[in-house]
C-alpha cells in the first residue's frame, strides 16, 4: 500500500481531497493530514510517504518552504502542489523545487487521482533505478565521478581512485568526454553502445563508465596532437552511433591527471546547453562560452518587449518578438533549461489569459495543468518556442472566432445586434430584447445561463475590444474613439478603458507607437 499525506490549511478542502476519492481502492493509504507545513514535516519524517499533496499558500510554513525541507527528509517523495490561478510566483518556485506537478484550484477529483497515480509510477521507476545502481559497479562510478566533479580533482587522490576501479591512464595529457542518448537505453542497447566505444578506443588508453541509463563518460589518456585526436574520436563515435541519436560533449585537454575533474565539469557544462545548441551533435566546451554582456541586455530587453506587446493585444508583433527572443537565446547559449521553463511558464500564463479573454463560450478552454506539464517536460529551446507559438495561434484563432461567429440562438441574435449597434450610446438590454422580440428579464437570464456573463459585461467587453482596434489606427483621437464605441463622456470612457486594459487610452496609444517604431 502506497502512503500519501494531504497538507491544506482549509479544513473543508482537506477533507474533500481525502473523502472525494476511495484512495484505499487505488492502493493508497492517507497516513496523515496537516493544516500547515510545520505539522506536515513531522508526519513526513515519520511516514516517508511516496506522495504529498499540498497547498502552496499556508500559514506558519508555506508549501514551498516545506518542499525544500522534504527533499532533506524524504528525497524520493513526490510533491503535487495546489494553488490559485493568480499565484504565478509560486509556480516559478515550484519548478525550481522540481515538484512533480502543479494543479490549479478547484481541483477535479479525476485529475488529482490521475496525477497521484503518475507520481507513484514515477516513484516506482526511480526507486527501481536507484536499487539497480546501488547493486552494481555503476554505483562506484557514480561515487567516483561525483567526487571528481565536486572536488575538481584537488581534494582526493585521482590516481589511487582509478587504480581501485581497475583503470590506468598513462597520459601525458587527459580529457573527458560525455555521450548522452536522447532516450533511455535498454540493457541490450547499452551493451551495444559500450562495445562500440570499446572497439573505437581500442588503440587508446581510456575508461568508459555508465553514469546513468542514457549517459556514458569516457576518460581519455592522450599523446601527440591531443585536441585533434580527441575531435577525430568524437566524430567517429558519432558516426558509429547514428541509430541512437546521441549528443557528445568534450571538455578541454589538461596535462595533469588531477585536472580530469575540470575537463569532466566542462563536458557537463557543454551537455547542459544541448537544449539550446541542439541534440544529436558534437559540442565542445568552447562552443558554450557566453557571447558577452550585450547579449544579456538584449535578452532582457526582448523579454520586456514581449510582455508589453501581449498586454497591448497585438499577436502579430508578439510572434515577431518571440522569434527575435529565440535567436537571442541561441546567441547567448548559456541560458539554463530551468530558466527557460520559468520563461515559458510566465509567457504561457499571459497568453492563456489572452485566449480566455477572446474565446467564445462554446470553444473548449485550455487545461492549464496540461500546459504546465508540457513545460515541465520541455527538453529544448525549440520545445519552448513551439509551446508559446501554439498559444499565440490559439489567441489569433480566438480573436477571429470572436469576429466571425454565425450562430443564431436568442442570445446569439442579441450578440449579433450588439455587435452592429455597440456604437449607440442609448443601447440598453431592453432595446436589444425588443429587437429580437423577447422580454428583457428573459434575455437577461438567458445571457447568464448560456454564456456565463451578463449583458453589461458583454457590452463593455465588445466596446473595449473595438476601442483597442480603433486606437491602433494612427489617425484616431481618443474622443473620436469614445464616440465610435458608444460613449458620450470621454472621462467615463477613459475610466472603463483603463479598468479593462490596465492603460488609459493615451497610455495605450503611446505604448503602441513605441512598439511599432521598433
Amino acid at each position: 500500500m502506497y502512503k500519501m499525506i494531504v497538507v491544506e490549511d482549509d479544513r473543508i478542502i482537506r477533507r474533500g481531497i481525502c473523502q472525494s476519492i476511495n484512495w484505499e481502492e487505488q492502493g493508497i493509504s492517507i497516513v496523515g493530514e496537516a493544516g500547515d507545513g510545520e505539522v506536515a514535516l513531522e508526519l513526513i519524517a515519520k511516514e516517508q510517504p511516496q506522495v504529498v499533496v499540498s497547498d502552496i499558500n499556508m500559514p506558519f510554513m508555506d508549501g514551498l518552504e516545506m518542499g525544500k525541507k522534504i527533499k532533506e527528509l524524504s528525497h524520493a517523495t513526490r510533491i503535487i502542489f495546489l494553488t490559485g490561478y493568480e499565484d504565478f510566483k509560486y509556480a516559478q518556485e515550484a519548478i525550481k523545487l522540481k515538484a512533480f506537478d502543479y494543479l490549479l484550484k478547484p481541483v477535479d477529483s479525476e485529475l488529482l487521482l490521475k496525477k497521484v497515480q503518475e507520481a507513484l509510477e514515477d516513484w516506482e521507476q526511480e526507486t527501481k533505478k536507484e536499487r539497480r545502481i546501488k547493486e552494481s559497479l555503476p554505483y562506484l562510478h557514480q561515487r567516483f565521478f561525483k567526487e571528481l566533479v565536486n572536488n575538481g580533482g584537488q581534494q582526493f587522490d585521482v590516481e589511487k581512485e582509478l587504480v581501485e576501479l581497475g583503470i590506468a591512464l598513462e597520459g601525458p595529457e587527459y580529457a573527458a568526454m560525455l555521450v548522452h542518448s536522447s532516450t533511455v537505453l535498454d540493457g541490450k542497447t547499452k551493451q551495444t553502445v559500450t562495445d562500440l566505444i570499446s572497439d573505437l578506443f581500442a588503440e587508446e588508453t581510456y575508461s568508459v563508465m555508465e553514469l546513468n541509463p542514457n549517459e556514458h563518460a569516457i576518460l581519455l589518456s592522450l599523446t601527440d596532437e591531443s585536441d585533434k585526436r580527441k575531435g577525430e574520436l568524437a566524430q567517429q563515435l558519432s558516426q558509429m552511433l547514428t541509430e541512437h541519436t546521441v549528443t557528445i560533449t568534450l571538455g578541454r585537454t589538461y596535462p595533469n591527471l588531477f585536472e580530469l575533474g575540470k575537463s569532466l565539469v566542462e563536458s557537463h557544462l557543454a551537455m547542459d546547453v544541448r537544449h539550446i545548441i541542439g541534440t544529436g551533435r558534437i559540442i565542445s566546451f568552447e562552443d558554450t562560452v557566453s557571447s558577452n554582456e550585450e547579449a544579456e541586455n538584449c535578452l532582457k530587453g526582448l523579454e520586456l518587449e514581449l510582455e508589453t506587446q501581449i498586454k497591448l493585444g497585438i499577436p502579430d508583433k508578439v510572434k515577431e518578438t518571440l522569434n527575435q527572443l529565440h535567436k537571442a537565446i541561441i546567441n547567448k547559449k548559456s541560458v539554463p533549461l530551468s530558466d527557460l521553463k520559468i520563461l515559458a511558464l510566465k509567457f504561457s500564463t499571459m497568453l492563456f489569459f489572452e485566449v480566455e479573454k477572446w474565446k467564445k463560450e462554446e470553444v473548449k478552454s485550455f487545461n492549464s495543468s496540461d500546459i504546465y506539464k508540457d513545460i515541465i517536460e520541455m527538453k529544448t529551446l525549440s520545445d519552448m518556442i513551439a509551446i508559446l507559438n501554439h498559444l499565440i495561434q490559439q489567441w489569433c484563432d480566438a480573436m477571429e472566432r470572436s469576429k466571425d461567429s454565425n450562430n443564431y440562438s436568442h442570445v446569439d441574435q442579441a450578440i449579433n445586434y450588439i455587435k452592429k449597434h455597440y456604437h449607440d450610446s442609448t443601447l440598453t438590454l431592453k432595446k436589444v430584447a425588443e429587437s429580437i422580440h423577447v422580454s428583457t428579464p428573459y434575455l437577461s437570464n438567458l445571457f447568464k445561463h448560456e454564456k456565463g456573463f451578463n449583458f453589461g459585461e458583454y457590452l463593455l467587453e465588445i466596446r473595449m475590444k473595438k476601442a483597442m482596434e480603433e486606437l491602433q489606427k494612427a489617425d484616431m483621437k481618443t474622443y473620436e474613439v469614445c464616440e465610435k464605441v458608444g460613449y458620450n463622456n470621454p472621462q467615463y470612457f477613459s475610466i472603463c478603458f483603463k479598468k479593462f486594459t490596465g492603460y488609459t487610452p493615451a497610455e495605450y496609444k503611446k505604448q503602441l507607437n513605441n512598439v511599432y517604431r521598433k
